[in-house]
């Protein structure tokens, strides 16, 4: 017992630091943009060859992963290039268009691969830790909120120049926190796996319709990223308020991920995601309707109904899904198609909604949009029945 907690806490510990390095680029890479002269064209051209790099990655990086029954060497390998990205990005303070294209590639790509490998770590290292999944990426969440206050600091005292080292060095923490963490379980099989054994996964309806229900919602919930972003710039939001508005919902998230394991216990996930998704569109409504910064944040905390049941859920379900023998591949062929197909296509959506109507136009757009996986999920769980 004494050694699942220690292992727990191993792995939460993991999930804290790397979230609060992610804090950095995930928060100042439209701001850091702008401030050297991007337009918000140029930018979406390069988060779409993000998104599609990072589809590659995950289904490449998934396969590797079961077939040498390793997770860790391969996280190691991501953090290690997305950081160099990161860094090399924070360095350029000027628009080299081709440059910032290829470390926020290498940025992008390779720091959602890490946070997807972490992931599939978590769910695999321990059969308790799975079904705590909720509880153990939450301290990713209080990382998110420490990242937060890191930035602030930062940003108040050294401006955009100190971001590129202050990042560095919390991926060194990262490193050493993984020095001693063991690896995932993985099954032994007697024949390999190979490509061909992805099949399995491509042809169960259950788990297709799991992902295609993700892909939709996660295009509206990465969008917060962007355009709402966006919407906060052009309100004249304050460094202070931006960074409460992401402060504000990492800590919404805190109950829900911390009761993850309750709340599957008494409800049908399936149901679980199909709320998430209600709350969603409520939430992007209230963004295109909110006329101050305020009030943005105010709508932002519904982030406690929305993202933490949203995730908990659907790692659990593709977990489900998934066979025994490519649970890393499940994990990342799913978070290939709705982070990489869906972020890749939401920067071009949103570029498109933005000309035709602008940035309220856009959000109440993708607030309508979630129809499609309400559907899906309507028709989940009638197969359920069957």
């Amino acid at each position: 017992m004494l050694k699942k907690k220690g292992l727990m806490l191993q792995i939460m510990f993991v999930f804290f630091a790397l979230f609060v390095g992610f804090y950095i680029p995930m928060t100042q890479r439209i701001p850091f943009l702008r401030s050297i002269g991007y337009s918000y064209e140029r930018m979406n051209v390069i988060f779409s060859i993000q998104a599609a790099l990072a589809f590659v990655y995950q289904l490449v990086f998934g396969y590797l992963c079961d077939k040498y029954r390793t997770i860790k060497k391969f996280f190691v390998l991501a953090l290690v290039i997305g950081s160099a990205g990161t860094y090399l990005m924070f360095t350029a303070t000027q628009e080299v268009f081709y440059f910032h294209l290829l470390t926020m590639a290498l940025m992008g790509s390779f720091m959602n691969l890490s946070i997807g490998l972490l992931d599939s770590w978590a769910l695999e290292i321990d059969p308790e830790i799975q079904r705590n999944y909720g509880a153990v990426s939450a301290m990713g969440t209080l990382g998110w909120i420490v990242g937060g206050f890191v930035v602030t600091y930062v940003m108040s005292n050294y401006g955009f120049g100190s971001l590129a080292l202050t990042y560095l060095i919390i991926t060194v923490i990262v490193l050493l926190l993984t020095l001693n963490l063991r690896d995932a379980i993985k099954e032994h099989r007697a024949t390999p796996i190979r490509v061909q054994d992805m099949k399995q996964l491509l042809f169960s309806k259950r788990y297709m319709i799991i992902v295609f229900i993700l892909m939709f919602a996660m295009m509206v919930a990465n969008s917060d990223g962007l355009v709402v972003v966006m919407k906060m710039e052009e309100l004249g939001a304050s460094d202070f308020q931006k960074n409460l508005r992401f402060s504000a919902q990492a800590v919404m998230e805190l109950p829900l991920m911390f009761l993850g394991a309750k709340l599957l216990e008494r409800f049908n996930p399936v149901k679980l995601l199909g709320f998430a998704i209600v709350m969603f569109a409520v939430r992007f409504m209230g963004y295109a309707f909110a006329p101050t910064a305020n009030w943005m944040i105010i709508v932002a905390l519904l982030q406690a109904v929305t993202f933490p049941i949203l995730m908990v859920a659907s790692k659990q379900l593709i977990f489900r899904e998934s066979p025994v023998h490519l649970r890393s591949s499940g994990q990342l062929f799913a978070l290939a198609i709705y982070n990489g197909i869906g972020t890749t296509l939401i920067p071009l959506i949103t570029n498109l909604l933005i000309r035709i109507g602008g940035i309220d136009f856009t959000l109440a757009a993708l607030a309508i949009s979630l129809s499609i996986p309400l559907f899906l999920v309507f028709y989940f769980l009638k197969l359920e029945k069957a």
